[in-house]
């Protein structure tokens, strides 16, 4: 095996608590990420930066768009505040 295998044998990776594929529940307290949108960083023709967020249900993406740096070191920050590490 090479340094970029893992030495986990195929066997540890099934279901602990037995249960089958199908009765996992995708609402249940382990799932600990909810299916989202995806979501991309860019800049437009007119240099802002752009967050868009992909529709799921067949309307218009969404967009938030960041005209200069310090409008987007704000956000920055403000992300950095609401998870804790500022």
């Amino acid at each position: 095996m090479n340094g970029n295998q893992s030495n986990v044998p195929s066997s540890a990776l099934a279901p602990v608590r037995g249960e089958q594929q199908e009765d996992f529940d995708w609402k249940g307290v382990d799932v600990i990420i909810q299916t989202q949108p995806a979501t991309a960083i860019y800049r437009n023709v007119h240099q802002a930066i752009v967050i868009r967020q992909e529709a799921l249900n067949g309307d218009d993406d969404q967009f938030v768009f960041f005209a200069t740096a310090n409008d987007v070191r704000t956000l920055v920050n403000a992300l950095r505040r609401e998870i804790g590490d500022a």
